[in-house]
């Protein structure tokens, strides 16, 4: 059992260092906030809600948890991996786009926000989505 401590995957890290990853990476709360913006933006979209909304934060992928651990060391391991690209390009399409919602909102084009939030936006989270369930998968001890 001993010589298992030390064997690594392909990701060049052992399954305690896994764990300390798992431990320092709450995935499942990363997509969840995501999912809860979503939501609370489409609330916005339907005219449900009208507490005020700024672009310019919900625009900047790099604000949110998430997007500190794209952009920072704490995903090292992956950043040589196609779902590190995949990941950091959907949370950045997933801010942008809900930063264009927002503007259009503002200038009074619901029905320019609804399209970008039913295909682009959506479609930004899902991919968001399945490459952290992608990163997790990797995380799981084996």
């Amino acid at each position: 059992m001993s010589l298992l401590i030390g064997v690594k995957d392909f990701l060049g890290i052992n399954r305690f260092q896994k764990r300390e990853l798992r431990g320092r990476l709450n995935l499942v709360a990363a997509a969840e906030a995501h999912i809860l913006w979503k939501t609370r933006l489409g609330h916005h979209v339907q005219g449900n809600i009208r507490e005020s909304l700024e672009s310019a934060p919900l625009g900047q992928d790099g604000i949110c948890q998430l997007g500190n651990w794209i952009n920072g060391s704490v995903l090292e391991p992956f950043c040589e991996l196609e779902v590190h690209r995949q990941l950091s390009e959907a949370h950045h399409q997933f801010h942008q786009f809900g930063g264009l919602i927002v503007e259009k909102l503002k200038a009074g084009d619901r029905d320019g926000a609804a399209a970008v939030f039913r295909d682009e936006y959506c479609q930004s989270l899902r991919n968001t989505i399945q490459a952290l369930t992608e990163i997790n998968k990797c995380l799981q001890e084996e």
